[in-house]
């Protein structure tokens, strides 16, 4: 395994994380040290830019090889979470996702793929070094001019830093309070800190994020953005209502998302299902977002295979891409499908599972129904590995674009949503109030689907501790949020198990498990760079590969 210096290492001498050999104690490879960027001109206001333009499209795990199919920023995260479950599974014969779904062996600490979330913390450093460049240590405050820069430096640190903890951590909030979550690298810390340091427990983790999201809503107050690729004040409140979701605090947790949500409206069923702009283009739900440009590497680089629009949009006509042509294609759970009713137009996002069945003929003309490349669609599933049911059409190529080569792929992702809110809100109130949030959950699913009824929705994966409510809130989470990255969140969150192995399943055999408590692999392990450099850290065990599928479990 090439070794990298620790990204948390080097977050501590304010440089972004290289790839370099171990051995270099100095930053090589071009980059610019703190020093020369605040001297350049608009220093300042680009290194707040970089904060957002380089979420997408760029190599943060490895810059000089195009051959990671996974490396192309903060969205590829959200499958490597989702296909760790049930609900999204990572197939088709040539799937680079397989690691996180079927061969979780290789997450363990001494294999290269543990470095990927690495690459957060190159985002976190880079948010150290505007609050540094802003005077802004130890929550100083900083001038009038970088007021605003310093609260988009902290709204992004603290959503990295709550993706970490929950990736991280040993245990759910519900379990352990005391358990370890991740390291702790804010802008004050040295060299000698950083080779001596214990990873932060829950609460020392919330006191942190919350702290750096009241410095975010201070500075954001009166901040209005011009698009919805920066954060602004709702965009704080939703962090704030996630992070009060992940703790239980349920009165925060109903008071933020509320806030959130002011000024946006919910996604219709137009929206939804859009052929052009289904999950591609900001709209009236988005409250945060990322995009990919012609200009990024990922895009204009090797086929642009590298890419979200690779792996996640299977309708392209241009000979490339995993989803279309390659054999990586990522479906739904069909035990999933079939808990959603007809009535439900969310279900539309999902090919039916009886197409496999059909001939070519029946199949094109029911594949009409959901793409405008019906022929293209049809073949690409018989040569896929895979096959059509349960294929993903929830996110669209670039409007007009799907034969036109990396423009096809130019397309945005939401990283927050209001829907997302709503549901966060839902689930704070009936935890207080279960009549309550039951109304609101009734409300919330009826704009879905009209034909709704509670109750429908209690399957409790192995935790029978979880209320009906709560699993009927999660069931819409699950649903709604598909692809979105939230599985193993709300997985681990409410300690579940996952079940892949029962009649009529579509995952992937040696894949079939079902754990009764929250899978191994879903604790993701230190690359053994760090536990090697610092000696202060508790290190997570490896992931436990599973070794044969398991017996078929029988839902009620």
């Amino acid at each position: 395994m090439k070794k990298i210096f620790s990204a948390i290492i080097l977050a501590a001498i304010g440089t972004s994380m290289l790839t370099g050999c171990i051995e270099e104690v100095e930053p090589l490879g071009g980059e610019a040290t703190l020093d020369q960027v605040a001297e350049a001109p608009n220093a300042f206001d680009n290194m707040v830019s970089g904060l957002t333009t380089g979420l997408s499209g760029k190599r943060d795990y490895s810059p000089g090889n195009n051959q990671n199919v996974w490396d192309y920023g903060y969205t590829s995260f959200f499958l490597t979470r989702d296909v760790e479950g049930q609900d999204v599974i990572a197939t088709g014969s040539n799937n680079h996702y397989q690691v996180w779904y079927q061969n979780v062996k290789y997450l363990s600490a001494g294999y290269a793929v543990s470095q990927f979330p690495w690459t957060v913390y190159k985002w976190i450093t880079n948010c150290n070094n505007v609050i540094k460049n802003a005077g802004a240590n130890n929550y100083a405050e900083p001038p009038a001019d970088k007021k605003v820069g310093t609260g988009i430096a902290y709204a992004m640190r603290a959503m990295f830093y709550l993706d970490l903890v929950r990736m991280y951590a040993s245990k759910p909030y519900i379990v352990d309070h005391n358990a370890l979550t991740t390291i702790k690298a804010d802008e004050n810390r040295t060299i000698e800190e950083a080779i001596h340091q214990e990873r932060m427990k829950w609460d020392e983790a919330f006191e942190f994020i919350l702290k750096d999201l009241d410095a975010a809503e201070q500075y954001l107050a009166t901040y209005n953005r011009t698009d919805k690729y920066v954060p602004d004040l709702s965009v704080v409140y939703g962090l704030k209502a996630r992070t009060y979701l992940e703790k239980q605090d349920w009165v925060n947790a109903e008071k933020y998302a509320k806030l959130a949500q002011q000024g946006y409206t919910m996604m219709s069923e137009t929206d939804y299902l859009s052929r052009d702009n289904g999950f591609n283009t900001p709209n009236s739900s988005w409250m945060f977002a990322t995009k990919f440009v012609s200009s990024d590497i990922n895009i204009s680089d090797n086929d642009g295979d590298c890419s979200w629009g690779s792996v996640m949009l299977p309708e392209n006509g241009f000979g490339g891409g995993y989803a279309s042509n390659y054999g990586g294609v990522n479906v739904i759970d069909h035990h999933l499908y079939t808990t959603i009713p007809v009535t439900d137009f969310r279900k539309k996002c999902w090919l039916t599972f009886d197409l496999d069945g059909m001939s070519k003929a029946d199949a094109v003309t029911k594949l009409a129904e959901y793409t405008n490349y019906p022929e293209r669609v049809y073949e690409s599933g018989k040569a896929n590995g895979y096959g059509l049911n349960g294929m993903c059409f929830k996110f669209r190529n670039a409007a007009g674009k799907a034969d036109v080569k990396y423009e096809a792929w130019c397309v945005s992702v939401p990283l927050m949503r209001v829907e997302e809110m709503k549901l966060i809100e839902i689930e704070a109130a009936g935890m207080q109030d279960e009549a309550r949030g039951k109304q609101l959950l009734i409300d919330f699913a009826k704009t879905r689907d009209p034909n709704f009824t509670y109750g429908q929705h209690n399957d409790a994966y192995y935790n029978n501790s979880t209320s009906a409510f709560q699993n009927e809130v999660w069931w819409q989470r699950r649903v709604e949020l598909w692809g979105e990255g939230f599985s193993t969140f709300d997985i681990k969150r409410l300690n579940k198990g996952i079940i892949r192995s029962y009649a009529g399943t579509n995952h992937t055999e040696n894949a079939r498990w079902n754990v009764e408590e929250i899978p191994s692999w879903m604790v993701w392990t230190f690359t053994d760079t760090e536990s090697s450099y610092n000696g202060g850290m508790t290190q997570n065990p490896d992931p436990k590969q599973p070794t044969g599928d398991s017996a078929p479990f029988v839902f009620q």
